[in-house]
């Protein structure tokens, strides 16, 4: 992991994107809101990684869209380097969208199979500056060598390269610009194993070359524990437990996180793990259970699970967790 130098980069605070439904698609009456994020805040560090894991549709992909620009919030606010990012218009909105970057999951779907892979990862770069048709040619050829790919391929098609050498370009693509954050949407998920290690090698090394910040959105737990600083969980639209990676790995404090990381292989081949299992299904989040949104499928679920929203419990080492049983008070019953 790379060293991080203190102060967000980006802080994200009470931030919601609600959706309204509608009974009838002739009558447009509404019938409800979808709360797909929530008030979710957190924070990314310059030069770290945090990971945002959970279910899907716990809303990890509504939030990626919303620091993308893709679509506005209902509420709450987004600060890069301490500036609005919903705010920003012209040339501030283009010098955000240079230093905020994405990677998709899908490689396969996310390169045009039209364009040869110079024009790929040069349209970035030629549609928001500037520059003669040597110094893009000049610009595509590093950054393809950074990635490691070889410069005299870039005038073949996407089809002809293999799923990791997509995503290699994929990744120059985003890199061409020289953002600060990149928003990695599953970014190995869709690649054989084999290749998987060698895509987040790639991408620890360049974090560490140009003091990168990521956001990784992932399902697999191990490629959260290995690359990420910090890790949020999030449960139908909210943050559940948020913390440095190694107390949210070791200590999960939230009953959602246990049960969520109690699914990882041991780490030793001979280690037991204490699989916890999840009884119900998740609820619609048109219409959220009252209190504590997971007390439907809580194995430790209490009375006032029903009654109250847990508030947020501040832990050792910047560890944060909302759940009544950290609450002594209540558990005791005072």
């Amino acid at each position: 992991m790379s060293t991080i130098t203190p102060g967000p980069l980006l802080a994200v605070e009470k931030l919601q994107k609600h959706y309204a439904q509608s009974r009838s698609m002739f009558l447009r009456t509404q019938a409800g809101v979808v709360k797909a994020v929530d008030g979710v805040s957190f924070q990314v560090p310059v030069g770290a990684t945090l990971g945002l894991v959970g279910e899907s549709g716990c809303g990890k992909s509504t939030t990626a869209r919303l620091l993308l620009r893709l679509e506005d919030p209902t509420g709450g606010r987004i600060q890069f380097d301490g500036k609005d990012v919903h705010g920003a218009v012209g040339p501030a909105l283009r010098d955000y969208r240079t230093n905020v970057q994405a990677v998709f999951q899908d490689p396969y779907s996310s390169l045009n199979p039209r364009m040869r892979v110079a024009g790929i990862i040069g349209e970035p770069l030629s549609a928001n500056r500037a520059i003669s048709a040597g110094e893009l040619r000049d610009a595509v050829a590093e950054v393809m060598q950074t990635v490691g790919l070889n410069p005299q391929s870039a005038q073949r098609f996407p089809h002809e390269f293999s799923g990791g050498q997509r995503q290699r370009i994929a990744i120059a693509r985003s890199l061409i610009l020289r953002p600060r954050l990149l928003v990695l949407d599953e970014p190995v998920s869709a690649l054989d194993v084999s290749i998987r290690a060698q895509i987040l090698n790639l991408l620890m090394d360049l974090q560490e070359q140009f003091g990168l910040s990521y956001l990784l959105i992932s399902h697999d737990l191990d490629v959260i524990a290995e690359m990420c600083n910090e890790i949020a969980v999030m449960y139908l639209g909210q943050i559940a437990e948020i913390g440095p990676a190694a107390e949210i790995v070791d200590n999960p404090r939230h009953p959602y996180t246990q049960a969520l990381f109690s699914a990882r292989l041991p780490a030793h081949p001979d280690g037991v793990s204490a699989r916890i299992r999840l009884t119900g299904d998740i609820p619609s989040p048109l219409n959220p259970p009252s209190g504590c949104r997971f007390r439907t499928r809580c194995p430790q679920v209490m009375p006032v699970c029903a009654e109250r929203v847990p508030p947020v419990t501040h832990l050792p080492n910047g560890h944060l967790a909302s759940c009544h049983l950290l609450n002594e008070s209540v558990v005791l019953g005072v």
